[in-house]
């Protein structure tokens, strides 16, 4: 039985397909690339923007006139926006909630006449470079922008075992680097363990090439993960830490935990901590109220800051979140023109960095060879690399090289 996915938005949705895509195989199926005959078909779908949703919309439509006789099944965060019988008349055959999600595959066999998953030791799916370990699911920060936490709920953490068992897993079948993410990582919580302590088990396991932690939120467990990064050089020398914004009358109405002043003291902190590292952040521009001044604010703050990795788009309303009906909405020509300004400020950050990077000793994790030959992927750092002399048996795996140069942010070399 051949099963496809089309999966859309964030990281946490990739994780969980490939949970998805591991199970599958375990009872029996082969894994197609989507858009290719398929018996079954599934969505995994996200709605952070309504412009996101209205293409899940489309290419489920789509995928059923193509696909008229597959199983067609919907899940993901538009199971709770979009009613289920609008999605059953575009096409889908089933529609599972989010309150379901974790027995997708079981539910979806059971459909299809299959009474039981074989019974054998987790597999991990093998269609990524990097092994993504979900570790938590659910928001309860509620910030007025986000849909997020009305579509995922309150969060939830995955049993330290599990974590560990699965992680193994990852290792064990040849996986170098894992990744570990969540809806909202902060809110990891265990028993007594937090994310710290979740992060700090899975780096000592034996055979782990390196650990990479996903976003976390500002003014929660950062200055700890940081002093973790510093002990241990299993981790990753990258954080993201989304902003959002760099002005405090936008913050506070944004619903967000912290002052622009704060999330520099603690950024100062970081730094202090792991000098070299990589720091990215989320920036949301024209957001409703944002004024020139205050978006002047903004782009002062991020220059001011040691970060290499800005992540800008312009503010889309998100029909059922406060945001949608605050009033002053910024035109959105205006949003796209202040985020193309803060795009470019990005790119002369990420340059600037990529050049201190140059001649210093970074691992590659080759995710992929072009037509020249050359290996490219990402540094601990989470800078793009491209370099040579590497062997085509080396994919997934990591490889040591010091940089020669910074082409545009990308670092080139060969390997050692």
């Amino acid at each position: 039985m051949r099963v496809s996915f089309k999966t859309f938005g964030c990281r946490l949705n990739r994780a969980e397909t490939a949970q998805f895509e591991a199970e599958f195989g375990t009872a029996g199926c082969e894994i197609v690339p989507f858009g290719t005959e398929a018996d079954i078909v599934i969505f995994n779908t996200c709605v952070v923007t309504a412009t996101a949703e209205k293409e899940c919309m489309r290419l489920i439509r789509s995928q059923r006139k193509k696909s008229p006789l597959a199983l067609l099944a919907v899940a993901g965060c538009a199971v709770q926006t979009v009613a289920a019988e609008r999605l059953c008349s575009l096409g889908a055959d089933l529609v599972i909630p989010q309150s379901k999600k974790d027995t997708l595959v079981s539910i979806i066999l059971r459909h299809m006449g299959i009474k039981s998953l074989k019974d054998s030791e987790f597999t991990p799916s093998q269609n990524l470079s990097r092994a993504l370990l979900k570790v938590q699911d659910g928001c309860d920060f509620f910030c007025a922008y986000c849909i997020v936490p009305y579509t995922r709920g309150q969060p939830r953490s995955v049993p330290l075992d599990d974590c560990m068992k699965k992680a193994a897993a990852f290792i064990t079948a040849g996986f170098s680097e894992i990744v570990v993410t969540g809806c909202n990582l902060a809110c990891y919580c265990h028993g007594a363990t937090r994310l710290p302590q979740l992060l700090a088990e899975l780096a000592s396991l034996p055979g782990l090439g390196r650990l990479r932690v996903g976003s976390i939120e500002a003014g929660t467990v950062e200055i700890e993960v940081a002093q973790l990064m510093a002990d241990n050089d299993k981790l990753c020398r990258f954080m993201h830490l989304p902003a959002q914004s760099g002005d405090d009358f936008i913050l506070s109405r944004m619903g967000r935990r912290y002052s622009s002043g704060m999330l520099a003291q603690n950024i100062r902190k970081i730094v202090e901590l792991v000098p070299d590292i990589g720091l990215g952040t989320d920036i949301i521009t024209g957001f409703p109220g944002e004024t020139k001044e205050s978006f002047g604010n903004t782009r002062a703050w991020l220059a001011s800051q040691p970060l290499n990795n800005l992540h800008v788009f312009p503010y889309s309303e998100r029909p059922g979140t406060p945001a949608t009906d605050y009033e002053d909405m910024v035109p959105p020509a205006e949003r796209k023109a202040r985020a193309r300004q803060l795009i470019a400020l990005g790119n002369e950050l990420k340059i600037a960095y990529a050049n201190t990077r140059v001649g210093q000793r970074n691992d590659l994790l080759v995710e992929r060879f072009d037509e020249n030959g050359l290996a490219h992927g990402w540094s601990g750092e989470y800078l793009p690399c491209a370099v040579s002399g590497v062997q085509r048996d080396r994919l997934r795996k990591l490889v040591a090289f010091a940089p020669e140069r910074a082409d545009g942010g990308t670092l080139s070399g060969a390997a050692s």
